[in-house]
């Protein structure tokens, strides 16, 4: 019954299909039709612009000739034929210019009075064809008139040739006629190649008069009839070919052109169809085989379920097994029944199991790795950690030798020694690192029958890689704690011991330099104003290192107190004005109408400002400007100096207000510093409770800006007295 109902919807469901399919074949062919009627207008389209490229040479040409006609200097020429004319208006560079190959003056009685033929490419004389002066002497291209004209082409030996003849008349256009002037332009190769660039195609040409290709000769009966009109046919599967036809100057065809297209519009529109079309069809396919694999899950799988489920519930003898059907059916019923008589039969064996399951759920919940060995060394069980972590189950596991089972390798059983704890009954344990890095601690121990025997090692494995890890940060993490104090407290004590000397040092130079112990030489001047300059500058470095470890020991207290904030940014000018009158730098400051007194410590404030401005002098260039400006921020007062000097690098940057630290090391030699002026001045700043910033271009300059609060009570600030 089930085959047969399996072939009745496989035969509907490829009747469905054929159906789809016929319709969308019969869709796809239309459309097909649609795109090669397209791709013919397209074609005409470019041919069309080929036509034009011609017709436009040959008005070029029509065009010269007139102009060139009905000129009184060629008027006269045909009578005096005088030499003036020649060497000025008919030299070979002449014609060149004009891209005119001939030029023939015939009179009125249809004598040649002057020919001229030039290559254009070089413009060097060339001869002159004969059977272009065979025409002439026939009367096929004189003009009869005033008002006659010839245009066309004339199929001479050497190649094609674009002809114009125009009645000789004065430059007001009136008569009577002296003859006929001839121009002619070859239609070669450079020609027809610069056709194709022009026009983007393939031109092939073929004379009239000469044999053709056969694709040529096959539509040569239609294009004589009418020259003008495009025959567009497809060449092969990729190029398609339209024709059209030149007249000679008898009005008769003389030229076939052929200009060759790329099939892109078809091709990429055959090509969307036919991926439209086997979409839908697939799209058919698929849909007649979900509509099968419904009806058989449905129905015939139903039955096959319920089939399978008794014969391997009774292969496997496994009763926790039920059988699930949906819908409320006879096949429901049944399967209700089966599942019943089989509760009966579980709730029997389920009591004879508990007790192991209940043994095997506890150490299975056990986050560390378990396994039981036997003498020979082979899994006798594990738990779920253990086999997760060997990515084997139960079954797999037992009977596996654990010097080779996966994960738990052949060094961790020498390292432990595991095969001498049977004769020893020793339990044994230590930390193992694996290849992967995990550190493991690891306990081995014996398990022993009811008389004392050894019948196998519980092996247990716990991971302690993250516990070593955090051990070894902390301990990293004091050992630093300690390092940075004993730094801070050894500057500290040391700036403290330095001092001192420093000031006897600085004190009794500045005496001998002032003569106060009597006259020193010149020399000796230098000298001592050399001590007192650099014991001044290592006593500054020593505060600095001073301020530093107050700050990071959490010591420095700030004084607070209200003083006139332009009176101390022009008392600062004046401190670093010589400095900046070396270099001819100008210092501009700019402070807000509405900013008069600040809250603050004075004398930290005033050394976060000199530090900045004599930074800035210091990078700046010659003739530079510093410019000092204070603006109001709410509660805050923003503070910013900008210099146009030399700028920081950007891979400089980051190392900005770190202790002991300049930009570069040529920077360090060629600018004199500490490297701990930025670091004072961010670290004195973040005490006010204010923050700071910079922007800085190389050879554009930086700027340089903090904030603090106005007022005391405005925002709370760090260790403040």
């Amino acid at each position: 019954m089930t085959i047969d109902i399996s072939k009745k919807v496989l035969i509907i469901t490829l009747l469905i299909f054929t159906i789809l399919t016929a319709s969308f074949t019969f869709t796809h062919n239309m459309q097909l039709s649609n795109f090669l009627e397209l791709e013919h207008v397209d074609t005409l389209e470019n041919v069309e612009r080929v036509q034009n490229a011609v017709a436009t040479e040959q008005g070029y040409l029509d065009y010269i000739v007139q102009d060139w006609a009905c000129w009184d200097d060629t008027y006269r020429f045909i009578d005096d034929k005088n030499q003036e004319y020649i060497d000025v208006d008919l030299a070979n560079q002449t014609l060149a210019g004009i891209n005119v190959n001939i030029m023939v003056f015939v009179n009125s009685s249809g004598e040649v009075v002057y020919v001229k033929s030039v290559y254009t490419h070089n413009a060097t004389e060339a001869p002159v064809p004969g059977k272009l002066l065979e025409m002439i002497d026939d009367g096929s291209l004189l003009t009869e008139g005033e008002d006659d004209s010839k245009s066309g082409f004339v199929l001479l030996d050497e190649d094609p040739m674009f002809i114009a003849c125009h009645p000789i008349l004065t430059t007001n256009y009136e008569g009577p006629s002296k003859g006929t002037l001839i121009f002619g332009r070859y239609f070669d190769d450079d020609l027809l190649n610069s056709f194709k660039k022009a026009t983007r195609s393939s031109l092939i040409m073929c004379r009239a008069d000469e044999e053709m290709p056969e694709d040529f000769l096959a539509r040569v009966d239609n294009i004589s009839v009418n020259p003008d009109k495009i025959i567009v046919e497809p060449l092969n599967d990729s190029q398609i070919a339209g024709y059209f036809g030149l007249k000679d100057i008898n009005n008769e065809l003389s030229l076939i052109i052929r200009a060759d297209f790329q099939r892109e519009l078809y091709s990429h529109g055959e090509k969307t169809l036919n991926y439209m079309y086997f979409f839908l069809i697939l799209t058919g396919l698929m849909t007649g085989i979900g509509v099968k694999f419904v009806l058989d899950k449905l129905f015939i799988s139903r039955l096959i379920q319920i089939d399978d489920f008794v014969t391997r519930v009774r292969s496997e003898k496994d009763l926790s097994k039920r059988l699930t059907l949906e819908d409320n059916d006879e096949l429901y019923r049944l399967s209700r029944e089966i599942n019943g008589m089989l509760n009966d039969i579980y709730v029997a064996e389920q009591e004879l199991k508990a007790q192991a399951r209940e043994k095997k759920v506890l150490l299975d919940s056990l986050n560390e790795l378990a396994v039981f060995v036997d003498p020979e060394l082979k899994i006798i069980w594990a738990n779920k950690a253990a086999l997760e972590y060997m990515k084997i189950d139960l079954k797999e596991a037992m009977g596996v030798c654990l010097t080779s089972a996966p994960g738990i390798n052949g060094p961790l059983v020498e390292c432990l020694q595991i095969g001498r704890i049977f004769s020893t009954g020793e339990k044994k344990s230590g930390e193992f690192v694996t290849e992967d890095g995990k550190v493991w601690f690891i306990q081995a121990i014996p398990v022993p029958d009811e008389k004392g025997k050894i019948i196998g090692i519980l092996q247990t494995w716990w991971d302690i890689t993250e516990r070593k890890e955090a051990e070894r940060l902390l301990h990293e993490k004091q050992v630093a704690e300690v390092a940075n104090r004993t730094k801070s407290e050894f500057l500290a004590n040391m700036s403290h011991e330095l001092r001192t000397p420093l000031n006897s040092i600085i004190g009794f130079s500045d005496l001998l330099y002032e003569r106060i112990y009597g006259d020193l030489n010149e020399k000796q001047v230098k000298a001592v104003g050399n001590i007192s300059r650099s014991g001044k500058h290592l006593l500054s470095l020593i505060n600095d290192i001073l301020d530093l470890s107050k700050i990071e020991a959490g010591k420095l207290e700030l004084n607070y107190k209200e003083f006139d904030l332009a009176g101390k940014l022009n008392t600062i000018k004046n401190l670093l004005s010589p400095i900046a009158d070396k270099k001819h730098v100008e210092i501009n400051i700019e402070i807000d109408d509405d900013l008069t007194t600040i809250c603050a410590d004075e004398a930290r404030f005033v050394q976060v400002m000199y530090n900045l401005v004599d930074n800035a002098i210091k990078f700046s260039h010659e003739n530079g400007l510093v410019k000092v400006k204070a603006e109001k921020k709410g509660n805050l007062v923003e503070i910013t100096v900008k210099d146009n000097g030399i700028g920081i690098k950007p891979e400089d940057q980051c190392k900005l207000f770190r202790p002991f630290s300049q930009v570069d090391s040529f920077s360090s030699k060629k600018f004199q510093g500490t490297g701990l002026g930025l670091s004072l001045v961010k670290q004195i700043v973040v005490l006010h409770g204010g923050y700071v910033w910079f922007d800085s271009k190389v050879e554009e300059g930086s700027t340089f800006a903090f904030t603090i609060p106005i007022r005391r009570d405005s925002k709370k600030a760090g260790n403040n007295g």
